[in-house]
């Protein structure tokens, strides 16, 4: 068990214990050596006061860089250039001013009093210099049985600190976990059989959230979001009505209220056309998220990409009875800019996940027609592609990105979109329907990549080449021509092709 462990962690036990005191590897790091996984960080904790602590660093000449305070007992050291940290057993105490940090905290001399205030069983084990594992409240037994369980009453634990509730989801996500509890039960949670029903949904002190910042709410869930089982956290977020909560920013020294996610509410449960789709509108999104790369960008497109369906104006029927939900692509960007907006994320990143969600549906068309009708102007490659090219230059030219690499990257991540999206439906159990959804994006992404540029920069001809041609106030007008004969696609952008065409347009204009 400690083979893993690196030698500077060893040393700093080994040292605390050297000089009288206990010491022990505590928290995630133990739930992920038990897992075989390599932890990012190891958290040490000892009886050792914070001053007492502060000698033994420096009695082995490892510099001491930060003392946290003595309210939490934290004494940051640098071991072979490593930071750690070494905190003090202690107990804490919450009230409910402050949702996530204690009001009261103290010092005590048990392992197992300090590891009975943390979260769930998993994170509350302890792992001492000769590999010793201490284990009081069955964390061991909930990994291999793949659970999360708080220490202690849940209820308890979650008023203590409100971010646990989040945290519960969160680890449920990253470690596709089972959240057990024993009390407060309701009903079960979501569609009957499906891969995220919930046997039964938990009554936590949710109203806590509203003392909570924006700032550790958006951390938790965007930690959540790029998880491997992200659609499960998700879904134990909504049974809890975590969503539906609020949190709080500071701004001009007051506290301004910000509701969390109550935008995904109404998708629980909301029918789709079955033509289509397996899933209802919420467990198809939990769906397409978890089919999509675990990028923070795409992660926050699968989740708002349907978020406007079902709601008046958008929801509708087909004329055999189905529901429909015509233009909700448009209707959920602008939910996005909202949701964007109060979660305070800068323009380049709220851009491109509006803009995803805006264009997640255009290539479905396109496959559809081709499949289902007889007309040439669906069916026929030149069309098809003289569709995609118009939509194309189209973007190019909409002030929305600045080089052709930013337009190419931006298509390469619809096609993620895309799959993930088509991959949730029934489309997603034909091979050969995803793969010509593939080719279609991809012959986007080659006709973005090659021959579509956004700005002058992007033309294969720099200013320098143009004044051996033209005199230099022609240079502007010269640019805007040639990059619109390019993006036309009737130019193909090589550096001998772009100079024969401003010979061509000098020679018409002195005619």
């Amino acid at each position: 068990m400690l083979a893993n462990i690196p030698t500077y962690v060893l040393d700093v036990l080994k040292a605390m214990n050297k000089a009288g005191f206990s010491a022990y590897i505590v928290g995630g790091a133990v739930r992920d050596i038990l897992l075989g996984i390599i932890p990012h960080d190891y958290d040490i904790t000892t009886d050792a006061l914070p001053e007492e602590t502060k000698v033994v660093c420096e009695q082995n000449h490892w510099q001491v860089v930060d003392n946290l305070g003595n309210n939490f007992g934290c004494v940051v050291t640098v071991v072979d250039g490593n930071p750690c940290e070494i905190t003090t057993f202690r107990g804490e105490r919450y009230t409910q001013k402050d949702a996530h940090r204690p009001s009261e905290v103290w010092f005590c001399k048990e392992l197992k009093e300090d590891l009975s205030r943390r979260d769930f069983t998993i994170n509350a084990m302890a792992l001492d210099a000769n590999g010793t594992l201490y284990d009081y409240f069955n964390g061991k037994e909930d990994l291999e049985h793949k659970v999360l369980r708080t220490v202690g009453n849940p209820l308890q634990r979650f008023e203590e600190d409100a971010l646990r509730m989040f945290r519960a989801c969160r680890f449920v996500a990253q470690l596709g976990f089972t959240y057990v509890q024993q009390d407060n039960l309701r009903p079960s949670f979501g569609m009957p059989a499906t891969p995220y029903t919930l046997p039964l949904s938990f009554s936590w002190p949710v109203e806590n959230c509203s003392g909570l910042s924006l700032e550790r709410v958006r951390t938790e869930l965007e930690k959540l979001l790029v998880s491997p089982y992200a659609g499960k956290g998700l879904m134990l977020m909504l049974a809890t009505g975590l969503n539906h909560q609020y949190c709080r920013v500071k701004e001009n020294g007051q506290f301004k209220t910000i509701p969390i996610l109550p935008e995904l509410d109404h998708l629980v449960g909301l029918p789709q056309n079955k033509r289509f789709h397996m899933y209802d509108t919420w467990e198809h999104t939990l769906q397409a998220i978890d089919n999509s790369p675990r990028d923070l960008t795409i992660r926050w497109t699968m989740l708002l990409h349907d978020v406007a369906k079902g709601l008046p104006g958008v929801r509708g029927l087909t004329p055999d009875g189905h529901p429909n939900d015509h233009g909700h692509e448009a209707e959920s960007a602008k939910i996005s800019v909202s949701i964007m907006d109060r979660f305070r994320y800068n323009e380049k990143f709220s851009k491109r996940v509006i803009w995803l969600v805006a264009e997640h549906m255009r290539f479905a068309p396109i496959l559809f027609y081709k499949h289902l009708s007889t007309d040439p102007q669906y069916t026929d490659p030149v069309n098809i592609r003289k569709t995609l090219l118009k939509w194309l230059r189209h973007e190019a030219t909409s002030g929305q990105f600045r080089t052709q690499k930013d337009l190419t990257e931006a298509f390469q991540q619809l096609k993620h979109v895309y799959l993930a999206d088509m991959g949730a439906t029934y489309a997603g159990r034909q091979p050969s329907m995803m793969q010509e959804g593939a080719e279609l994006a991809d012959e986007v992404i080659r006709m973005a990549k090659d021959n579509m540029p956004v700005a002058n920069t992007d033309l294969n001809i720099n200013g320098k080449e143009l004044l051996e041609l033209i005199a230099p106030n022609q240079i502007k007008d010269i640019l805007k021509y040639l990059l619109e004969r390019v993006q036309s696609q009737n130019l193909p952008n090589e550096k001998t092709a772009l100079k024969n065409a401003v010979h061509k347009k000098l020679a018409k204009i002195k005619q």
